[in-house]
């Protein structure tokens, strides 16, 4: 990491060499887990409605994916905020925030690396969950699988958040709500999820630029197979705009969260075991007094932040 020169993709170039339309607004870009190493990055492009698949040896792009229009015509906009792998490799959720001032989607894309063949499969359209939420719309913004790959968590844009049966990889067993967390429950605007050992999945709730309280809360799927849901834990961040947590051990094994707080400039490090904030420490420097630190990686001992 001390020497590593920038390596920069023309994503127009490279989309036109793989018979794909050029991108807008590339986004989130996010891994497979293939064994021993992830053979692929996935890259949402909350633009233009196009999911691309790239391959990381050879950094081009080998499959794209478009989900304007939805499958067979349920609905899809340009605006695919996030796609996210499932752990055993079978499928790509996208999640579609949907217009402005309007509900948005889920699309799945059955997936198969090893040929690079890329299925669009299904649309969920989310509308009908926006009363149980206690929203107006039902927006979504990121997810993640449980670790059996049965089911996602998917955080809203105006609080709340879904658990999704995700069904067959082909779609011939939809997509399902089988759980709906209010914005009472789940306060704040969702923002990252992340999968934690042991069937616990964490996510953020963040307030933005507004002022407001943000929180972490991490969510019990042990038991989900089998219908129970338990209300999150909800921890009470200081800074403002928490936009992105990861989880790291220390030492003894002891599992920790680092939170992005995007407004006030500084990540926050919390216990996991008592679940309490343990430390906050300032991103700011001369040569970047307004860094706004985002969405974390962590690579062995060295964390990657984007600014």
């Amino acid at each position: 990491a001390k020497n590593a020169p920038p390596e920069i993709i023309d994503l127009a170039k490279a989309a036109k060499d793989a018979n794909c339309d050029a991108p807008k607004k590339p986004h989130m870009i996010l891994s497979n887990y293939t064994t021993p190493k992830a053979s692929h990055v996935i890259l949402a492009n909350v633009g233009s409605g196009d999911t691309f698949f790239i391959d990381i040896d050879s950094r081009s792009i080998v499959g794209c994916v478009n989900t304007v229009g939805g499958f067979n015509g349920a609905g899809g906009t340009g605006n695919s905020h996030a796609a996210t792998a499932s752990p055993n490799s079978s499928m790509v959720i996208v999640a579609n925030i949907g217009a402005k001032g309007e509900s948005g989607f889920l699309h799945k894309i059955q997936t198969d690396y090893t040929n690079n063949k890329y299925t669009f499969v299904e649309t969920l359209s989310l509308d009908q969950f926006s009363s149980a939420l206690g929203t107006g719309v039902a927006r979504p913004i990121c997810h993640d699988f449980t670790a059996d790959s049965e089911f996602a968590y998917v955080t809203m844009a105006g609080g709340g958040l879904l658990v999704i049966d995700v069904g067959s990889d082909d779609g011939t067993a939809p997509m399902n709500v089988v759980k709906v967390y209010d914005k009472d429950t789940v306060p704040g605007i969702g923002c990252g999820v992340a999968r934690l050992p042991n069937d616990k999945i964490m996510t953020n709730g963040e307030s933005g630029a507004k002022g407001g309280d943000d929180f972490l809360y991490t969510f019990d799927a042990t038991n989900a197979e089998d219908g129970v849901f338990p209300d999150p834990v909800q921890i009470e961040l200081p800074g403002e705009d928490t936009h992105g947590a990861v989880a790291c051990t220390d030492q003894d094994g002891n599992l920790f969260a680092v939170t992005s707080m995007r407004v006030s400039n500084d990540v926050n490090f919390i216990d996991l075991q008592t679940n309490k904030v343990v430390a906050t420490q300032s991103m700011a420097t001369s040569f970047s007094p307004d860094p706004k630190p985002d969405v974390a990686d962590i690579v062995g001992n060295k964390m990657f932040i984007a600014l």
